[in-house]
């Protein structure tokens, strides 16, 4: 899915988290939102997820207007840095938690359910945890299990905020390499927010740097200390 932001910005109270942004994302790429706190990164990631609505300005999903949608209109598989998964339910259910909560019409048979969660289970390399609870996993496999879980609602696209700062480095970049393999297998366009530079240059198609609500430099993780910044924005935004 192609996602086009067009002159977004976001103001809580008086103060402006977010200036007038815009922005190109080609479908299937996996985009890096990088910048310190208070970069705005995190505002713009929710706006494009639905949680938060903008001040002014419109976004496009594959050239239709989406800015007034819903999170559930919007499909997105959201992953956070704490891993959010329901410890009373067993990997499996939460896993196969956003489909059973479909209304019925929309509900796929149990049958097909229990086939899509031992797929995801395969994805994520951990064939073998559904009967387990999220209390019996590492911090690494919980976060894989949260991945699994964004993914089985069919997605359109896959936010990620910070989804391994958690985690220690080892842990970060097995995951890191499991993210680009599953990006890969499934062609979603896929928008993650980080601080690490080392980890935006590695994992992304393209790398967004933000600072004080404002994009500063887009570009290839190759190019993206090669060019000044006014040359990535005429390249990249609109």
């Amino acid at each position: 899915m192609q996602i086009e932001i067009e002159e977004l910005a976001k103001e809580f109270g008086a103060s402006r988290a977010l200036h007038p942004v815009s922005l190109s994302i080609p479908s299937g790429a996996l985009i890096a939102l990088l910048g310190p706190s208070g970069s705005g990164k995190t505002t713009l990631l929710r706006i494009l997820g639905g949680l938060e609505f903008p001040s002014s300005g419109r976004v496009r999903f594959d050239g239709q207007d989406a800015t007034d949608l819903t999170v559930q209109q919007r499909r997105a598989g959201f992953v956070f840095q704490h891993y959010a998964l329901f410890k009373h339910m067993t990997v499996f259910e939460n896993i196969a938690y956003g489909l059973r909560a479909r209304k019925r019409a929309h509900r796929p048979p149990e049958g097909e359910i229990g086939r899509r969660v031992n797929h995801l289970l395969d994805m994520i390399q951990l064939p073998d945890i559904g009967a387990r609870y999220p209390s019996q996993l590492s911090g690494g496999q919980r976060q894989r299990v949260a991945l699994a879980r964004a993914l089985a609602i069919e997605p359109r696209m896959l936010l990620l905020d910070e989804p391994f700062g958690a985690l220690d480095a080892k842990v970060r970049k097995e995951l890191r390499q499991n993210l680009r393999h599953i990006h890969d297998s499934t062609g979603l366009t896929t928008i993650f927010v980080t601080h690490d530079q080392e980890e935006a240059m590695e994992l992304a198609d393209f790398v967004v740097v933000m600072s004080m609500g404002r994009i500063e430099q887009v570009g290839r993780p190759a190019d993206i200390r090669a060019k000044p910044a006014s040359d990535f924005v005429r390249q990249f935004i609109m």
